[in-house]
């Protein structure tokens, strides 16, 4: 049971009765009441919580709280309450914020998967470029190299040096050479690509021709007729060098590898 309880300021009521009291009394003692009302009006109420509990015995014990208690409790209270609605307020911005923070990474996501995706295409494009470019140089350096060791091959003096068919010996004194009798019209013919080192002419046979093949080897062409090439030309492989008539029906041929003469059928290729 709790009971609200207002406490005075300190001071006493009192009250007077007589039988005989004259009517100066009386009038003396309505005057002091009324000064003492006054008074007590005059000061500020006080007020207490008064907690009264029961036992199972019927004893009742009475406790007072003070209004100070009380104040200090309803401040407190209202300290804890303002707390509460400012963590409130806090943690709602903060949870706006989260949010944003959020939806902000959700978006950086996203562009960054398409980006991934766009350089993923890309780098499947690049990849299938590269890939042909790779092909395509492969191929170009295959037939490069194909090129250049038929190069080397066709610059190799072993060629037949005759366009058609003769008899064959060899020299039996000096340098080595081979000896061709052909019939008239058959081509005396360059046996690989060279250049035209000179066209001079020659004493057992009129005129003589060599080239160079720019891979040490020299091929060298003695014969009665004319001439058909010139110092410094560039030929091919199968170049004619001369023809075949009544008067030169006989070629002297011979190789030369780094300055020396070596022996023609080391390299000629009877079936050329």
């Amino acid at each position: 049971m709790v009971q609200w309880i207002a406490l005075e300021g300190v001071g006493v009521t009192a009250s007077y009765t007589g039988i005989g009291s004259t009517r100066s009394d009386r009038k003396l003692l309505a005057g002091g009441d009324k000064q003492i009302m006054s008074e007590q009006s005059g000061r500020k109420r006080k007020y207490a919580l008064l907690l009264v509990t029961e036992k199972s015995d019927g004893t009742i014990k009475k406790h007072t709280i003070h209004s100070a208690a009380v104040e200090a409790a309803a401040a407190v209270l209202f300290i804890l309450l303002v707390a509460v609605i400012c963590k409130f307020v806090y943690d709602s911005i903060r949870i706006k914020d989260i949010r944003q923070e959020l939806i902000n990474q959700i978006v950086t996501i996203n562009d960054l998967t398409d980006e991934n995706e766009a350089l993923t295409m890309e780098n499947s494009t690049l990849s299938s470029k590269v890939t042909v470019l790779s092909e395509a140089v492969s191929k170009k350096t295959e037939a490069e190299e194909a090129m250049t060791q038929e190069a080397i091959e066709s610059a190799l003096p072993k060629g037949f040096p005759l366009s058609g068919s003769a008899v064959m010996t060899e020299a039996s004194e000096g340098n080595p050479m081979l000896i061709f009798s052909a019939q008239a019209g058959i081509n005396v013919l360059t046996t690989g690509t060279g250049t035209v080192v000179s066209v001079d002419a020659d004493e057992t046979y009129g005129n003589k021709v060599i080239i160079d093949h720019g891979n040490g080897y020299q091929s060298i062409y003695r014969n009665g007729g004319t001439a058909l090439v010139k110092s410094g030309e560039v030929l091919g492989k199968g170049y004619i060098l001369f023809r075949i008539g009544k008067d030169n029906q006989e070629l002297g041929y011979q190789i030369m590898e780094n300055d020396e003469y070596i022996d023609p059928m080391t390299l000629i290729d009877i079936n050329g």
